[in-house]
């Protein structure tokens, strides 16, 4: 089901990070396009992780889009789910580095 606007969060980690190994750490499935990009399965959410400026194997700042919800999702809500994905993420980096 595409959202009905599109739904996009830039996340800022305090250090580059390996975003694919950080994923599979966490058990998120995706699926990777090529250096800078991946597609994410989460919370019943697809989403596209694009780095800007580097790969995903060294990545500090990274954007991510709502693609769209699995159809039995009947309320979404797109920018909780981004705003849980980056929080995620940025937790796994510091539990990683701390």
């Amino acid at each position: 089901m595409p959202c009905a606007e599109h739904t996009s969060q830039r996340c800022e980690l305090r250090v580059a990070a390996d975003l694919l190994a950080t994923l599979d750490e966490r058990l998120i499935e995706h699926l990777a396009v090529d250096a800078s990009r991946t597609f994410v399965l989460y919370r019943e959410a697809i989403l596209d992780l694009t780095v800007r400026d580097g790969d995903l194997s060294a990545a500090r700042v990274f954007t991510v889009d709502v693609q769209g919800f699995a159809a039995r999702v009947t309320d979404p809500n797109p920018t909780a789910v981004l705003s849980d994905f980056c929080h995620d993420i940025e937790a796994a980096i510091d539990t990683v580095r701390g």
